[in-house]
């Protein structure tokens, strides 16, 4: 009976014992489990947050490209028109004349009342100043009524857009741009200028077709 009773025992402890290995077996794999699922879960967060920012890279070199191609547009496109301003630049005589009746048209139809004229004997650069042209100018300028003129100044470089609206008298020979003054005083003031080259920009060839509207 003793001996009987020493075998149950030790049968006991040694399942009890086993089951406590497989308890700590599977609690060990459990934490394993567990510790490899939060490497994974990490992991997809690392992944999504470098695909985020790859992603706005990826968009701000996109942008700066797209930026780089304008800048690199418009810079060709000044070049462009640069390079025809220097190449069609003609010395021209700049001078002024006003109109005493204000019932007057220029030569273009439209109405004296309704142009623009210089206020003051310096030429703006921010409005579009009436000029009339000698024959001579308009030969040399190949320009046809109601074309667009650049007027620069030789030392300053100052630039000042006109249109051709007026002729001067036929019998100017000189190479006269006339520009269109408020009053007799102030085109008095201005008197006859030889400081100014003009360009003619409405030129079939020209790179600032389209900019003035023309």
């Amino acid at each position: 009976m003793t001996s009987a009773k020493g075998a149950i025992r030790a049968f006991g402890k040694q399942h009890l014992t086993k089951l406590a290995m497989k308890k700590f077996k599977l609690g060990v794999a459990l934490l394993i489990a567990l510790a490899f699922g939060a490497t994974i879960g990490i992991l997809h967060e690392q992944n999504h947050a470098l695909a985020r920012q790859l992603n706005e890279k990826t968009n701000q070199l996109s942008s700066s490209q797209t930026e780089l191609k304008q800048i690199q547009i418009r810079l060709a496109v000044a070049e462009r028109q640069l390079g025809f301003l220097e190449k069609y630049k003609t010395a021209v005589q700049v001078t002024a004349y006003t109109r005493s009746s204000q019932s007057a048209v220029f030569a273009d139809g439209k109405s004296v009342t309704h142009a623009y004229s210089v206020p003051q004997h310096t030429l703006p650069e921010d409005r579009v100043v009436n000029v009339a042209l000698s024959p001579t100018a308009a030969a040399k300028l190949h320009a046809r009524m109601n074309d667009y003129l650049v007027l620069i100044h030789k030392r300053s470089h100052r630039q000042t857009i006109a249109r051709f609206v007026d002729l001067t008298s036929p019998a100017e020979t000189r190479p006269v741009v006339d520009v269109f003054f408020t009053d007799a005083r102030q085109a008095i003031l201005w008197g006859r200028r030889s400081d100014y080259y003009a360009v003619n920009i409405s030129m079939l060839n020209s790179p600032f077709k389209g900019v003035l509207g023309d």
